[in-house]
């Protein structure tokens, strides 16, 4: 499980399955007979009844999906960003500081069915590319390739079930430090005006991060 500290956790769902939804791109880690399987994809949430869904798809050839896993983590790297000390108004008055990474993560954890059944494997990806055309402008859709293109495609895949029994954000964002260390930071990345900084900057005035300075 990921080490938290107290002011860095980010629990409350909505939030957590909108970033998602916005960062689909997984780290899927599975254990089987203590050995490790890791795979990079996209994957959805999605409520059925009472549970909490994590699906997508790996390709057929993947031998992660031949070993029944005894544990699994889907993990969402949503934004991340080096901090020096420089940027610490505070270090003036105590010099005891060093460098950080802030970054806000997302990790899902549950057990795992890997899924053959065709009517399942079309219904995701057509759904997984419905909404990633809808948020890059797109307009692909599954019938503007030939049908027997896209029946050998599926063939190729294998889907992948999470049943998600916990879902937990770690948001770093120095909230351990005085508010002049914070303000400073955000004004830094601010003015860095790189896409990875501005990323991150918006964290940094954010509701959740209010909260979670004011619970520590």
């Amino acid at each position: 499980m990921t080490y938290r500290p107290p002011y860095f956790r980010m629990d409350d769902q909505a939030t957590l399955l909108e970033l998602v939804a916005q960062h689909p791109l997984a780290t899927f880690v599975t254990a089987h007979d203590a050995t490790l399987s890791l795979t990079y994809l996209p994957m959805m949430a999605r409520h059925d009844g009472g549970r909490l869904l994590l699906e997508g798809h790996i390709a057929r050839s993947n031998d992660q999906w031949h070993h029944e896993a005894t544990a699994a983590v889907a993990a969402f790297r949503v934004a991340s960003h080096y901090i020096s000390p420089t940027w610490y108004p505070s270090r003036h008055r105590d010099p005891r500081v060093v460098p950080t990474y802030d970054y806000v993560a997302i990790e899902a954890r549950g057990p795992v069915r890997f899924v053959h059944d065709r009517a399942w494997l079309e219904s995701l990806t057509w759904r997984l590319s419905e909404d990633q055309e809808r948020r890059c402008g797109g307009t692909w859709k599954p019938e503007d390739a030939p049908r027997e293109y896209m029946d050998a495609e599926l063939a190729e895949i294998v889907g992948v079930e999470m049943t998600v029994e916990r879902l937990l954000g770690t948001f770093k964002l120095n909230q351990n430090h005085p508010q002049e260390n914070l303000r400073e930071i955000h004004e830094r990345l601010c003015a860095a005006q790189t896409p990875e900084a501005e990323q991150i900057a918006a964290f940094f005035g954010s509701d959740e991060n209010r909260s979670a300075r004011e619970s520590r």
